[in-house]
């Protein structure tokens, strides 16, 4: 009966680990170490890089020079609250969509004041995500505010948003 008892717990505990592996297969890291995964909107899908710590969120894209048209970076916060963005220090036009924690699209804003350390977009509603792609993108894909976003797995934090894949 021990023996029984064992592998039943050992097959559990196999079963466990093969399931929260499987909550970060979507999710790798490319060569500069980025934490990258997808979301879709609407029909449309977009390769982002995850920004869930203090340091990835307070850099988010500043400095860099070029975004690839199809890519973004997805900002993830432990809780809701209002947020505020600005463009200090970024050089590549934005579109912001911020994005509540049953992720739908609250508001959008187009950031296009290279290194404008003056104006703050703000969310205005409390929000759990922010995304941030090329200025323009959204209207390119007729994504507005009421759209939902679906992620594939997030890392970190949010180990909770395994669920949402089951949509896709």
């Amino acid at each position: 009966m021990k023996h029984k008892t064992k592998i039943i717990t050992q097959a559990i505990s196999i079963m466990l680990i093969m399931n929260l592996l499987s909550c970060y297969t979507s999710t790798y890291q490319d060569d500069k170490h980025n934490k990258i995964s997808q979301v879709r909107i609407n029909s449309e899908r977009i390769s982002v890089e995850i920004a869930d710590s203090d340091e990835e969120i307070s850099r988010g894209l500043m400095w860099r020079k070029t975004l690839d048209r199809e890519k973004g970076m997805l900002f993830i916060y432990p809780d809701n609250a209002v947020r505020y963005f600005w463009m200090k220090n970024t050089y590549i036009k934005l579109d912001m969509a911020f994005i509540d924690a049953n992720h739908v699209i609250r508001t959008i804003h187009t950031a296009d004041r290279i290194g404008d350390e003056k104006t703050l977009y703000s969310s205005l509603v409390p929000v759990q995500y922010v995304l941030e792609v090329n200025a323009g993108w959204f209207k390119q894909h007729n994504i507005g505010i009421g759209d939902t976003v679906y992620f594939d797995t997030m890392p970190s934090v949010h180990i909770d948003t395994c669920r949402i894949n089951q949509n896709n």
